[in-house]
């Protein structure tokens, strides 16, 4: 089973830092005077951001119920993303390809601390190497990423680990600033104190005509209606770009905005369905989708409704930090051969973040009604790459084999998906020709038809795939379950 951290393959973060001395001195500002300076460090080519008041989760009544404060807790158990106990605020800017399962070309992040973290305990937990880059320290960690401290209170990390390009982002005065007319540079006026998380992508170009006409006419709510088909076209090429704003109190709260450049009427009634077919035809979407209301404001389509915590798991690993063991392991010393308890709490931590991770895909495997079709490959990716970022230190060595083997086997769940798609693809390819004789193109139903079947054909192959490898996946779960709990007396 196996998009990518490979396919987002995180890689992840030219940070710029500029204006320092201003920025710590408005330290104490509102999460609205402080995140400008955040973002003002992301490059302009990026076309995906996400902010995050950390503090303000933290302190929210759901968030000090379910203790995402606590340090000694798994990050992965009892939190729904991986915050670092020091960062204040986050803002993470990446380039994602969204004509490709929205793989990362690169991402960059930049955090405002409460604590400083030094960049030995930086190299220690990530297994890493301490560096020195433009007189600043820096962290080589093997995840692929560079982690550069800019001051005590100022964190950057840039993936991939490309050190040129570290070194010239960290020495760079001037950025060119994001698009003030796109969708991501007015993120930053939806953070507030009930608004803790905001996640913006520009979709503006994106579309690609000729793989549109196809997508409608294979879409189930418009098959055979070529006049909708032909009303949806010009509104879906004229997208700009989508925003979720998420807000947390007792219970998690979205706002979903898919943003048009024209007027989105022309969709109709079946327009909530159509975006929920697309979500599962990326790979995003979530459960509690379904039961969102959706209205019209300007050009702008609006999805609101409930998040449940594992909803807000997956929607917070599209675009998550590079690396996330910099932080936990702080302070955390190897266990001596002698010492069983400090091995038996981590590796109870470790197998209980795995089966929370995988219990947010069971769910979906089980109730999301395409999943037979289209599962959720993007989010399979992440979270192979959530499991491989798991803290290891003291865990035992058969229970991190157990872990490695079941993020490969997502990623080659998702990387069959993709297959999938692409042999779809090429073999619907071929009809237009076996279709066309004498110079006609034969009746267009029947190259509908063949399509369709081919498609049908393709995606049954891909689901005997995923749930063969779900079965292993649940054998090697119960397997390790038994041999922890003999092996050290506690129940795993």
């Amino acid at each position: 089973m196996k998009l990518n951290c490979s396919s987002m393959n995180c890689h992840h973060l030219p940070l710029v830092l500029l204006g320092m001395v201003t920025f710590f001195n408005v330290s104490q500002a509102s999460a609205q005077d402080n995140f400008p300076a955040l973002t003002a460090k992301i490059p302009a080519s990026a076309n995906a951001l996400i902010l995050i008041d950390a503090d303000a989760l933290r302190t929210s009544p759901l968030g000090k119920q379910e203790k995402w404060a606590d340090k000694n807790e798994a990050a992965y158990v009892n939190s729904p993303f991986y915050l670092p106990p020091e960062a204040t605020k986050i803002v993470v800017g990446s380039q994602v390809n969204s004509n490709h399962q929205l793989k990362q070309d690169w991402e960059v992040a930049v955090m405002n601390l409460s604590e400083p973290i030094s960049s030995r305990a930086i190299a220690r937990a990530e297994g890493g190497e301490v560096d020195t880059i433009a007189g600043m320290a820096a962290v080589w960690s093997p995840s692929d990423a560079y982690f550069v401290q800019f001051s005590n209170q100022l964190l950057g990390i840039m993936a991939p680990a490309n050190r040129q390009k570290v070194a010239r982002w960290a020495t760079t005065t001037e950025i060119e600033s994001l698009d003030p007319a796109g969708a991501l540079a007015d993120s930053v006026n939806d953070i507030n104190d009930k608004t803790q998380i905001v996640l913006a992508i520009d979709l503006k170009n994106a579309i690609v005509p000729h793989q549109l006409r196809e997508g409608l006419s294979n879409f189930e709510i418009l098959k055979d209606d070529a006049a909708a088909q032909a009303s949806w076209q010009p509104v879906v090429e004229s997208l700009t770009g989508a925003k979720l704003a998420i807000s947390v109190t007792t219970k998690i709260q979205g706002r979903l905005e898919i943003q048009f450049a024209s007027d989105p009427s022309p969709l109709g009634k079946k327009a909530k369905e159509g975006i929920i077919q697309v979500f599962q035809k990326f790979g995003v979407a979530f459960e509690n989708l379904e039961n969102w209301s959706l209205s019209q404001s300007q050009n702008n389509l609006v999805l609101e409704g409930e998040l449940s915590l594992t909803d807000l798991r997956k929607v917070m690993s599209l675009l998550q930090l590079p690396s996330s063991n910099f932080s936990a392991l702080a302070g955390v010393e190897p266990a001596e051969a002698d010492d069983q308890d400090k091995v038996v709490k981590a590796s109870q931590k470790y197998f209980s973040s795995v089966s929370t991770l995988l219990d947010d895909l069971h769910l979906e495997f089980k109730t999301n009604r395409d999943a037979r079709k289209n599962f959720a490959a993007t989010y399979m990716q992440r979270y192979a790459k959530r499991i491989d970022e798991l803290p290891i230190l003291n865990v035992d060595v058969e229970l991190v084999d157990y872990g490695l083997s079941v993020s490969e086997t997502l990623r080659s769940t998702s990387v069959t998906q993709g297959q999938a798609n692409i042999e779809t693809g090429v073999r619907k390819s071929g009809v237009y020709s076996s279709n066309y004789s004498n110079g006609y193109y034969n009746d267009y139903r029947s190259s509908a038809s063949i399509k369709t079947q081919i498609a049908r054909q393709e995606q049954g192959e891909a689901s005997k795939v995923r749930f063969s490898n779900w079965k292993e996946i649940q054998d090697a779960t119960a397997e390790i379950r038994v041999k922890m709990t003999q092996k050290y007396n506690v129940n795993f």
